[in-house]
């Protein structure tokens, strides 16, 4: 059944919060509280109530990660140590670009460091932020098939250990909620709604 949002609003919202409701918060202050990576501000927002309050900002800018997947229809992984979560984990090979660097590029390049291998073609699944409450920068997800291996290892420190997984298990597993990233369940199930795991 249809619903017609403008009817359903002005029966159960009163006119001033249908206002509050289409009203941008502004920023009225911004105090960078660190200049180092990843960049920290602290922001004054005034909401359209008239109310203030204070966020914490992380600043990326372009970010990349890539779902790269081999001919023999196994989706390469990295095994990286992640902070927020205090373990090692299943990641996608990506990173943040570089100054002047496309998002391909960086996805490129993350592929070649923490993998060792390359693909021919990248194909852009998404583009979109993941921390909408306190990150500002874009995450843009490639799909890369037929990926190779090369002779280059990771840096250990960075990645401990670069795992094939079948796609049936990866599928299996991003299904059911196993992966503890958010980045790559999406991936995995994106580029599998596309049809490019099995194709």
């Amino acid at each position: 059944m249809l619903i017609d949002a403008d009817k359903y609003l002005r029966r159960v919202a009163p006119a001033a919060d249908r206002i509050s409701m289409t009203s941008a918060p502004r920023v009225l202050s911004s105090q960078p509280l660190r200049e180092g990576w990843p960049p920290i501000s602290e922001e004054e927002v005034e909401l359209p109530s008239g109310a203030r309050k204070r966020w914490i900002r992380l600043h990326f800018g372009t970010s990349a990660a890539v779902l790269p997947v081999t001919p023999q229809k196994q989706i390469v992984l990295t095994r990286e140590y992640r902070h927020g979560l205090g373990r090692i984990v299943h990641s996608l090979p990506g990173g943040t670009a570089r100054n002047g660097e496309s998002a391909e590029a960086c996805a490129r390049r993350e592929l070649m460091e923490e993998t060792g291998y390359q693909a021919k073609k990248f194909l852009e699944m998404y583009a979109g932020n993941n921390l909408t409450a306190y990150l500002e920068g874009t995450l843009h997800l490639y799909f890369a098939k037929d990926c190779q291996a090369t002779e280059r290892r990771p840096d250990p420190d960075e990645i401990q250990a670069v795992e094939r997984m079948s796609v049936t298990q990866a599928l299996s597993s991003a299904r059911a909620g196993e992966f503890e990233s958010a980045v790559v369940t999406l991936a995995i199930l994106m580029a599998d709604a596309r049809g490019w795991l099995i194709g």
